[in-house]
């Protein structure tokens, strides 16, 4: 399997992760709002763990699976209010560093099974879950202003919508202007969270990127709402569930993609 095969499928199991993690009952937590402490919560955390099986490019591999648990542990946290247990920053350490000793280990054992079993062993030890050469890039080659922007293309786009949008919530608020725009480009940037990446070659950093502006973005817009009316941050509610479509909608055309094509 692909790295990014790999990073996409571990980004669409992570509300399930979530849900096992916060909401499943566990038969070692009675009392509400207690910490972590069941099997099932390791599943959150086991991303970075899985990029010691792309030896080649394992700092490329841990870049990308901890940002998708990155993604995932930000899910968790939002809806921790509403969770049976909660997360705490001992949790998520400690769940890191039992995912690389546990995948580290299986590592191990199917590289000693292969060393007395089979009669090339140096060639497992290099091995990966990749079944094709992924070309490796040097540090400054990826950091280079035009390798990013070739990567991140869509994401350029969308930050700008996102200014400009702000902008136009700030003209409207200080103008007294009707909100209709603004409203509208928040909802269409929702959607744009998901899909933008799509066309860029960084689908997974691309759509984590999206996800931050967008949350920071529209954020102030809500706050700049709540400004001339109290109950103006209930539209969030509508701006999140669009989001949740857009994602789902992104996520499950990915993984179609590189499935069958």
């Amino acid at each position: 399997m692909t790295l990014i095969n790999t990073c996409i499928l571990m980004l669409f199991l992570q509300p399930l992760f979530v849900y096992l993690a916060l909401f499943k009952h566990s038969k070692h937590s009675v009392e509400p709002k207690s910490s972590l402490d069941n099997e099932d919560s390791m599943f959150l955390f086991i991303a970075p763990g899985l990029s010691v099986f792309y030896f080649d490019q394992f700092w490329v591999a841990l870049l990308y699976l901890g940002s998708v648990c990155l993604l995932g542990v930000l899910l968790a946290k939002i809806v921790e209010s509403k969770a049976n247990k909660r997360l705490t920053r001992d949790n998520s350490i400690g769940f890191v560093v039992a995912s690389f000793i546990f995948f580290g280990i299986i590592k191990l054992i199917i590289v000693a099974a292969a060393y007395f079993f089979t009669d090339d062993s140096t060639s497992v030890i290099t091995q990966d879950l990749s079944s094709a050469e992924e070309p490796s890039l040097t540090i400054s080659e990826m950091f280079s202003v035009d390798y990013l922007y070739s990567q991140f293309k869509p994401t350029v786009y969308f930050l700008a919508l996102m200014v400009v949008t702000l902008v136009l919530k700030v003209i409207e608020y200080t103008f007294s202007l009707k909100e209709a725009l603004s409203g509208i480009l928040i909802m269409l940037s929702a959607i744009l969270v998901g899909i933008s990446p799509l066309f860029g070659e960084a689908y997974i950093l691309g759509l984590i990127a999206n996800f931050f502006i967008f949350f920071i973005v529209c954020s102030a817009c809500i706050e700049i709402d709540k400004i001339g009316d109290a109950s103006g941050g209930a539209i969030a509610i509508l701006y999140g569930y669009i989001l949740m479509i857009g994602l789902g909608f992104s996520i499950i055309c990915k993984l179609v993609y590189e499935v069958f094509f």
